[in-house]
Order: C-alpha cells, then sequence, then structure tokens
C-alpha cells in the first residue's frame, strides 16, 4: 500500500520540548481537518520491557536505553523504526494525514524510516541550549528519568553528553548522529508561544506547496 501520509520524526535531547512539538503539530493538523497519530519509540521499548515481565514503576532511562540496545543488536539498528512502520503502514482506515514518530535516537532508525517512507519521511530535530534542558528536564522530574541526571546538574549534563556522543557500542542510542541527519530544525530557546510560531512556519513549509 502507498503511504501518502506525511510521517513526521522527531529527535533531540531529554527535555527538550519534542513533546511540546508534538502537540503543536497535532493542533495545527486538527486545525487543517486533519487527523494525526502519534508514536513513540520509547513505547515500543516499554512495550519489550513489559513483555519481558519487568514492572513498569521500575523502568527507568537506563533500562529502557539498555533494552533498545539489545534489541537493535538481535534484530538490527532500525528495529524500533521497523516496527512503527508497521503499524502505520497496517493503520486502518481513514489513515490519518499525519504521523508524529517522537524519540528517534539512533541513526539507524532514521534510515530505516527513510527506506519505508521516502520523501514522506522527515525528520526534524528540536533543540535548545544545553543550560536550558538541564533546567527543563530536572524541573519536570519524571519518575522514569536518570537517578543521577535528578541528583544534580553535573549529573544531568552527563546525560546530555552520553546522549549526544552515544554510550560504547554500535547498537547504543546516539542522538547527536540522529541530529546531524535531520532534514529540518526548529529552535526552543524562548517561550511555549515561540516554539508554537516555529513549529507552524514549519509545518506550513511541509504541506503546502510552493506556488509557481
Amino acid at each position: 500500500m502507498e503511504i501518502t501520509s506525511h510521517i513526521i520524526g522527531l529527535t533531540g535531547l531529554p527535555s527538550v520540548g519534542k513533546g511540546e512539538v508534538a502537540c503543536a503539530l497535532a493542533g495545527l493538523a486538527a486545525a487543517r481537518g486533519w487527523r494525526l497519530a502519534s508514536i513513540s519509540f520509547s513505547d515500543q521499548i516499554k512495550d519489550e520491557a513489559q513483555s519481558r515481565g519487568i514492572p513498569e514503576k521500575t523502568f527507568t532511562r537506563e533500562i529502557l536505553s539498555r533494552i533498545g540496545t539489545e534489541l537493535r543488536a538481535k534484530e538490527g539498528p532500525g528495529v524500533l523504526a521497523a516496527r512503527i512502520a508497521r503499524k502505520i503502514k497496517a493503520w486502518p482506515t481513514p489513515r490519518p494525514e499525519v504521523f508524529v514518530c517522537d524519540g528517534v535516537r539512533h541513526p539507524g532508525e532514521v534510515e530505516a524510516l527513510r527506506a519505508a517512507f521516502g520523501k514522506n519521511f522527515t525528520l526534524v530535530s528540536v533543540e535548545a541550549e544545553p543550560r536550558e534542558i538541564v533546567s527543563r528536564l530536572q524541573a519536570r522530574h519524571r519518575s522514569d528519568e536518570s537517578p543521577d541526571a535528578m541528583r544534580s546538574e553535573a549529573g544531568a549534563i552527563r546525560l546530555l553528553e552520553q546522549e549526544l556522543t552515544g554510550a560504547p557500542g554500535k547498537h547504543a542510542p546516539n542522538v547527536g548522529d540522529c541530529i546531524r541527519l535531520a532534514d529540518r530544525r526548529i529552535a526552543n530557546h524562548g517561550t511555549l508561544e515561540d516554539l508554537r510560531r516555529a513549529v507552524e512556519k514549519f509545518f506550513r513549509a511541509l504541506v503546502e506547496p510552493k506556488s509557481g
């Protein structure tokens, strides 16, 4: 089946604002009378963790990253993206006009989504200054966040550095490589309204063909 929907992948550091970008995209799609479906890479790993009998209340970034790395080593670097691509291709009608794939963290996932959807796939890097990200990361204080990152600013910076450079091994997540592969970039340096305007500019350029 030919996929004509817009497939948007979101990459970027933890707490950079990917969730807010996804929410803004949902609002913009709704304003056009379009359907939007959001699929999270982390949810694919959480499903795997639960299938292994790991209780959800014990999830941490480290546990989920380890499981993701194990899956890539066993089934290939694009395994999570392949699972998402199958879900999108099997989506029942009426099909959403937009799919948001949140949390791309390995270059193999980028390659798999580009292979599956071609020109319909756009990888967006959401970006902010490291100090801004650290502040947001510690303010949201998610229960499944890295304990080290929650304990201190230095721990949070270590987390961001590891996300950017990648943990040892070719199957470990490497957000820095994904950022370098991005088709578009959205800066999140100001207010929430600033971010929404930036998302709207991106969305209009994506869905409205240029005249002439």
